[in-house]
């Protein structure tokens, strides 16, 4: 082996090594299912002029429940079904 190489091996297993505590932290959180999360709490309906639809700005007067765990996505009923938002645009990702 080069010395080059040499360095090269040394490298990647030093990273690999201080990859690693990250790795197994990372797998023994579970991420967070926010639609699961949704379903198991939900909140009462939320009253629209017009239906929601896919991509959708929700009005800022709609106050939307958060999910423990993340602050990515937030979410409200709508005729009894959960509806997630982008908590960042306010936009609508899933109507279920």
């Amino acid at each position: 082996m080069t010395r080059n190489g040499a360095r090269l091996a040394g490298m990647l297993v030093a990273l690999g090594l201080a990859a690693a505590p990250l790795t197994a932290l990372a797998q023994d959180k579970m991420p967070v299912n926010a639609h699961q999360y949704a379903v198991d709490h939900p909140v009462p309906d939320v009253t629209l002029r017009l239906a929601p639809t896919l991509g959708a700005s929700v009005p800022a007067q709609v106050q939307l429940a958060t999910i423990e765990g993340t602050k990515d996505f937030g979410y409200f009923y709508y005729d009894g079904r959960p509806v997630l938002v982008d908590m960042a645009t306010r936009s609508i990702v899933r109507i279920d």
